[in-house]
């Protein structure tokens, strides 16, 4: 794998919603997801305490505080699915709202050289 292609799947692993997001569509009986599953998943613990970098955000996941569907749904649509998206491992469709996995070598090495679950109680910065 080159430094490059590397560096750019650590980055993009690099917050917890999106490897919540990646882990999910991984483990899924199928590699499509709509936004709201994939909110539904964030909600039900998938993404708790993975706080984003605006102060908002991260005392509600230090005060352990799930964020509401609507900000959750904002952060994926204008967010972690244009990320995804524009580094090739998932194709979003806006119209039909639906998300479709692409396995990427590189960024499957990252995600499977990671612990599974990753303690929830420690905000991400």
């Amino acid at each position: 794998m080159s430094d490059t292609r590397l560096d750019a799947s650590l980055r993009l692993v690099s917050n917890g919603r999106r490897r919540e997001i990646l882990r999910g569509l991984r483990r899924g009986p199928t590699d499509t997801a709509t936004v709201e599953s994939l909110i539904d998943r964030l909600r039900d613990g998938g993404g708790a305490g993975t706080a984003e970098a605006d102060a908002t955000t991260e005392a509600t996941a230090t005060a352990g505080a799930v964020p509401s569907r609507e900000r959750l749904s904002i952060q994926l649509v204008h967010t972690h699915l244009p990320k995804l998206s524009d580094h090739g491992v998932i194709d979003y469709d806006r119209d039909a709202d639906e998300v479709r996995y692409r396995p990427d070598p590189h960024v499957e090495a990252v995600l499977d050289g990671l612990p599974a679950e990753e303690s929830r109680s420690v905000p991400e910065s």
